[in-house]
């Protein structure tokens, strides 16, 4: 699914506004009943659960340096397989760890029928 098939124009769908309005917000990410939301720069992206096959949190420490010391930031990206086979990677937010486990229990608790974790 390219970029554009994903972005979310409100005012193009009725019943998906209403979702979004509704949705429950995790940081950059609003999970709606049937579909996940997402915030990247100015724009608004969606994917509906239902093209979802797999779910998984990928957690990144980067290490800041600056010029006066350095900070390590934990970057939190959930990441989506889709029923297609592609990856489609979103990114929760920096240092939100609460946020991104409690949105990770909200989809297992709404959606059983999903796969969750990493593909051994």
């Amino acid at each position: 699914m390219d970029e554009k098939q994903m972005r979310y124009t409100k005012g193009s769908n009725a019943a998906l506004d209403q979702e979004f309005q509704n949705a429950v917000p995790y940081s950059k990410v609003k999970l709606g009943e049937t579909t996940l939301f997402w915030r990247f720069g100015l724009r608004w992206y969606q994917m509906p659960l239902n093209q979802v096959q797999r779910v998984f949190r990928r957690v990144e420490q980067v290490v800041g340096r600056l010029c006066c010391g350095g900070q390590n930031f934990v970057i939190e990206r959930l990441v989506l397989i889709l029923k297609d086979g592609s990856e489609v990677v979103i990114h929760i937010g920096d240092d939100v760890q609460p946020a991104a486990e409690a949105l990770l229990q909200a989809l297992k608790d709404a959606h059983p029928e999903l796969e969750y974790g990493v593909q051994k």
